[in-house]
Formats: structure tokens, C-alpha cells, sequence
């Protein structure tokens, strides 16, 4: 009888272990995803990648990020065309393509629209980081900005494990959208999903890794304060 009970118990250990169990248990899903975030916000750098949209317009985004208030990367315009990115505390410099120069001359009397073309083409202009009309860059370039909103999201649940990036990650899904947030070692926010008219389909890669920004050469800078 002895030795039956003990068959049995080791039996049942053994279906115990086979069982899946609850990734990050003890935790509910809100708090995963809130301390996923803040995890990032702490990270030194990390890369953000995906599309990012404004009442509609979807831009897409390829941005290394430190926390420092230093950015650098790849965007698509929502005026049109497509841009290289660098952005330091205090100035943001910005190259775009053709139709990016295009855009930004649109309006302008044809004299003057070819000149401020001749000197944009193939330069970097510089403005500085506080100017209102990069508010849209000064949000995705921010760790703060970037992430802020997503903090106490309701209906949080947990869903199923996941991979992304060659990272296991846990699945959380609430009523904006779907998170992913890695299951071994620091908790990081890996992707996030929303929809409605600022939706976004971001990936965050590249934590803790150094970021190295390079600001221009003064003689590859258009400054439009000083008209060329």
C-alpha cells in the first residue's frame, strides 16, 4: 500500500511538471505591463521600430533612442517624403529625400522654392529641439513621451507565451491593444500593437546597447535662420 501511494504521488509530480506553467506568476497583468514599461524607461538606449500613426496618417519609424534626450534613425514624413534623423539635447537636424524637400517648399513663391531646394538638397536642417513644429519628432525621439501613455491601460489579461526577436515573451492583451513583454531577465516592454486614430506597431530592440550620435558637419547644415 505504502509503495502505491508513493507510485502515485511520484505520478502525479510527474503530470505536475508537464503542465504549462503561469509565465511571471503572482503577477497580474496590469502590473506586467506598467513595470514592463518603466523597465524600458530606464533602459540607457534601445531602438524603436514599426509604424506610429496620427488621427489616420501612419508614419513609419526606425529611431535608436538614449536617455539622455539624444535620438537618431529614420522616419517617414506625414508631409510626404522620407527623412534621416538626428537629434541632440539641444538642436534636431533633419535630411529628407526629394519628396520630402518638396513638401517643405510647397506654397513657397517658385523663386524663393528653388533656392531653399538648392541649399536643402542633400544638406541637413537645423532647428532647434524646443520648435513647435517638431512636436511629432520631439514625442517619438522622448522614452518618456513615447511610452507614457500606455502606463494603466484597463482589461489587462495575460495571454499565451510568445516569441519575438528571438526573446520569449508573455502576451498581454488589454482593450487598446496587445503587448508583448519579455519573460527572462529584466521584464522590458518588447512590442506594443494598438489601434484607433493613434495607433501604433512598434518593436523595441536593441536595450542597454550604446548608441553613437554623430552631429553634422557644419558645412552639410542648412540653418533656415540664417537662409543658407
Amino acid at each position: 500500500m505504502t509503495a502505491g501511494v508513493a507510485l502515485t504521488g511520484a505520478v502525479a509530480l510527474g503530470l505536475t511538471g508537464c503542465l504549462p506553467s503561469e509565465p511571471l506568476p503572482g503577477q497580474p497583468a496590469s502590473r506586467v505591463l506598467d513595470e514592463s514599461l518603466t523597465a524600458l524607461r530606464g533602459a540607457s538606449t534601445f531602438t524603436v521600430s514599426g509604424t506610429s500613426s496620427s488621427q489616420g496618417v501612419t508614419m513609419q519609424v526606425n529611431l535608436s533612442i538614449s536617455g539622455t534626450g539624444e535620438c537618431k534613425g529614420t522616419l517617414s514624413a506625414r508631409s510626404g517624403g522620407n527623412i534621416e534623423v538626428v537629434r541632440t539635447r539641444d538642436h534636431a537636424f533633419v535630411r529628407g529625400d526629394e519628396a520630402f524637400v518638396l513638401a517643405q517648399t510647397q506654397g513657397m513663391p517658385e523663386e524663393q522654392a528653388g533656392q531653399v531646394r538648392k541649399e536643402m538638397s542633400g544638406r541637413w536642417m537645423r532647428m532647434e529641439a524646443s520648435d513647435p513644429s517638431l512636436k511629432g519628432l520631439t514625442t517619438l525621439c522622448d522614452r518618456d513621451g513615447l511610452l507614457r501613455d500606455l502606463y494603466g491601460i484597463p482589461g489587462a489579461e495575460k495571454g499565451a507565451l510568445t516569441e519575438t526577436d528571438g526573446q520569449e515573451a508573455v502576451t498581454v492583451n488589454t482593450v487598446e491593444g496587445v503587448f508583448l513583454v519579455a519573460t527572462k531577465g529584466e521584464p522590458f516592454l518588447l512590442k506594443a500593437t494598438t489601434s484607433g486614430p493613434n495607433a501604433i506597431d512598434l518593436a523595441f530592440t536593441g536595450i542597454n546597447k550604446p548608441v553613437q550620435v554623430d552631429v553634422p558637419a557644419d558645412k552639410d547644415v542648412y540653418d533656415p535662420d540664417d537662409n543658407g
